[in-house]
């Protein structure tokens, strides 16, 4: 009994460290790294940017082809240069840990929303529309952030969630209404 109850005491400890966000997050982060770095040889799979581009493209019709060609490679680009930036480890929830612990200086779900908006930002989009995505804001250990991109003018809720930190540096996205997590706008001011 005593032994279970170390190992419960210990993944306690852990999960409380390796929380995704904390109430202290800041887009002003002195740690953050100068982006955009130039990510064009980066390798990524062309189905998927093929898949991206469609989804982005579903999110309105009249939405600029090229655009979200450019927006998919972008967002797939910069999450796999991320994951070697940030010297990842699998799965997500210890790489948090590592970074609560100082072992790793960036990689919970916050840095990863303001990095991957600083290269998609610097797409200086008109079709579509940067947004930041909060779940669980203000739960130390719940709270989870990411990237939404809407068509221009088009409600938060009808916007796609491209999340690099679920898949360590996959990208992984899915429309807003249809994810697990209960997502909210953000402000824009309290990036």
């Amino acid at each position: 009994m005593l032994q279970n109850l170390k190992y419960i005491l210990l993944g306690s400890l852990l999960l409380a460290m390796a929380g995704c966000a904390t109430s202290g997050r800041t887009s002003k982060d002195p740690g953050a790294l100068k982006y955009p770095a130039d990510i064009s040889s980066i390798a990524i799979e062309g189905h998927k940017t093929y898949a991206l581009q469609n989804d982005l493209l579903t999110l309105n019709h009249s939405s600029d082809e090229a655009e979200a060609r450019r927006t998919a490679e972008t967002a797939l680009k910069a999450s796999a240069f991320l994951a070697r930036e940030y010297r990842l480890v699998r799965p997500p929830i210890l790489h948090n840990l590592f970074v609560q612990m100082g072992l790793r200086d960036r990689g919970l779900c916050y840095h990863w929303t303001e990095d991957l908006m600083s290269y998609l930002d610097a797409l200086q989009l008109r079709s579509f529309q940067l947004r930041w995505g909060v779940a669980h804001q203000g739960s130390d250990l719940r709270e989870h952030n990411t990237v939404v991109i809407t068509a221009h003018g088009q409600p938060f809720e009808t916007g796609l969630v491209l999340d690099p930190w679920r898949h360590s540096g996959n990208l992984y996205w899915v429309i807003v209404k249809d994810d697990k997590y209960p997502w909210k706008e953000l402000p824009r001011e309290e990036w």
